[in-house]
């Protein structure tokens, strides 16, 4: 059982931390909200996939607000990652039926991982003649159409989008630790991946929550994730602000470290540590 709700101040005050570091770089907070919600409010796992969705919801269009008014977002790419992440949310959930999830879980664990690691070792790529501008548009052609989507490979960003949301649907997370990782390694801004991401993520998330909630996931007060999703809007507010003024090479670290954390997290879960 979920500890009592004299802890609620508690739980605002983690949303309002987790919100600000997770828009800083990109994520909706589930890998920090998930182990929050388990290992110090003691809900069970299934409820805190809820939770965390509903937080990641709220949050994730707090901070696409911010971003959008400060012009960092690319609409285009995002509805791109929207296309293929919400076929992947409704397959995830629809696989936690089916399927043995701890086993998906730790597949899932590992490409993190090898993203997070990528990632971390990545450098600025400079061309001969001159550095390569953070508003580079590259091209990608399918038959007479030319899509300027501002990344490098049109292929791997749709299947890193269509992962991110079978994660989301599975297990719970927003699938911006995927979406982010691979926007960067696609040649994107840093900054202007972890707005894209955010700005994707809305609806992936939400889409998330409406099929847990359809398995019928959570029975608990829902005091819990409006608490949270309060300090979560708050944070997530005051995270692009500081991220803008943080260099991009601290940000990229700083993502790689926690996306080789989530990797970790969730190869624990298919074997059952946690």
């Amino acid at each position: 059982m979920p500890l009592g709700e004299e802890f609620l101040i508690i739980a605002f005050f983690f949303g309002l931390l987790i919100g600000c570091v997770s828009s800083i770089v990109g994520l909706g907070g589930g890998i920090l909200v998930i182990p929050c919600c388990i290992f110090i409010f003691k809900f069970p796992p299934e409820a805190a996939i809820v939770i965390s969705l509903f937080y990641m919801t709220c949050i994730t269009i707090s901070a696409s607000i911010r971003y959008m008014k400060m012009g960092l977002v690319n609409y285009r790419l995002a509805m791109l990652y929207n296309l293929f992440d919400i076929p992947g949310v409704i397959i995830g959930g629809l696989l936690t039926l089916i399927i043995i999830e701890n086993i998906l879980a730790g597949i899932s664990g590992f490409i993190i991982i090898f993203l997070s690691i990528m990632l971390f070792r990545k450098k600025e790529h400079i061309h001969k003649n001159k550095i390569r501008s953070e508003d580079t548009t590259i091209h990608q052609k399918s038959d007479s159409i030319i899509l300027n989507l501002g990344i490098d490979n049109l292929y791997l960003a749709s299947f890193s989008s269509f992962s991110g949301g079978v994660i989301t649907g599975l297990v719970g997370l927003g699938g911006g630790t995927t979406d982010t990782t691979s926007m960067i390694l696609l040649g994107l801004n840093v900054k202007k991946a972890a707005a894209t991401s955010e700005f994707a993520m809305a609806s992936t998330s939400f889409f998330g929550i409406i099929m847990h909630l359809l398995i019928g996931s959570y029975t608990f007060s829902w005091l819990w994730p409006f608490i949270m999703a309060i300090g979560g809007i708050i944070g997530a507010q005051i995270g692009p602000i500081l991220g803008n003024k943080v260099k991009s090479s601290f940000i990229r670290k700083g993502l790689a470290g926690i996306a080789f954390y989530t990797g970790i997290l969730m190869i624990l879960l298919m074997l059952d540590v946690i």
